[in-house]
């Protein structure tokens, strides 16, 4: 089975308007011009107008900064079956695919903005994964485990508490689809494991085959967070900068209280 053609490039458009409306549909739309994080800040307001909850900065991706995140996961306990956090520390290899927040459960954003300051020389280039598409080209079997059977979407030694399937609809009736690296069945049903491996092998599949695309500096990706996965593939160039802004709207499952820690989620201060 070939998942590649679930991997978009995502239309270009000239305003907050028509970014909301292409976003609504189709998952994702591409914006040039924005000269900061301010201002990106700025169109994201303007396009989620009277859906807006809360926007604002996340994060700040760099080499630097994926190799500091990196060595404090690294020294985070494993779970009770014995899974350890993992942020890539080697911005060589290509990131997983992921909506952002997923470690945070029903608090992650609904809609993420990836302004790219400063592109790689050479390599870095984006990917998005749509996973509505995705689940429509899995085998008949697969597909029905995605739609119907809770998992545990919670990250290493971040319990979430509640279990749901890979594809749920939320209460606002709008459908989410997730993807990360440690998602699991249930403790207890480790029959279940070849079904939730061939849903992390088909969006890696994705990736891995699917249409690619770069984002030079003022570019930015406005993507629905609940439908696409997104990364970038491999660079080395130390001066790359991409900023990662998390937004809520009305009709987010969850809106946080707080600024979410990405590296120490769940564990408290000090």
């Amino acid at each position: 089975m070939s998942y590649g053609s679930a991997a978009v490039v995502p239309r270009r458009v000239s305003s907050p308007a028509e970014a909301r409306e292409v976003v609504e549909a189709e998952g994702a739309a591409l914006v040039s011009g924005i000269a900061s994080e301010e201002a990106a800040m700025d169109f994201g307001r303007e396009m989620l107008g009277d859906e807006l909850v809360r926007v604002g900065r996340q994060i700040e991706a760099t080499r630097a900064n994926a190799e500091a995140e990196g060595a404090v996961v690294e020294q985070q306990p494993a779970d009770e079956r014995g899974r350890k956090r993992e942020v890539s520390r080697d911005t060589s290899l290509p990131m997983p695919p992921h909506n952002d927040g997923f470690a945070f459960g029903d608090e992650a954003p609904d809609r993420l903005f990836l302004l790219q300051a400063r592109p790689a020389a050479d390599g870095g280039e984006n990917f998005l994964v749509d996973g509505l598409a995705l689940v429509d080209l899995l085998p008949a079997e697969i597909a029905e485990f995605v739609r119907t059977v809770p998992i545990d979407h919670s990250e290493p030694g971040i319990p979430q508490g509640v279990t749901s399937p890979i594809l749920r609809t939320t209460p606002a009736g709008r459908p989410q689809v997730r993807h990360h690296p440690f998602l699991a069945p249930v403790l207890g049903h480790d029959e279940q494991w070849p079904f939730v491996q061939a849903w992390l092998d088909a969006v890696v599949a994705a990736r891995d085959t699917g249409a690619r695309f770069r984002m030079d500096a003022g570019e930015m990706a406005v993507v629905d967070n609940y439908r696409m996965f997104h990364g970038r593939h491999g660079y080395a160039d130390p001066n790359r900068l991409l900023y990662s802004i998390w937004g809520w709207t009305t009709s987010a499952v969850a809106v946080p209280d707080r600024v979410l820690d990405i590296v120490n989620a769940g564990r408290p201060a000090g």
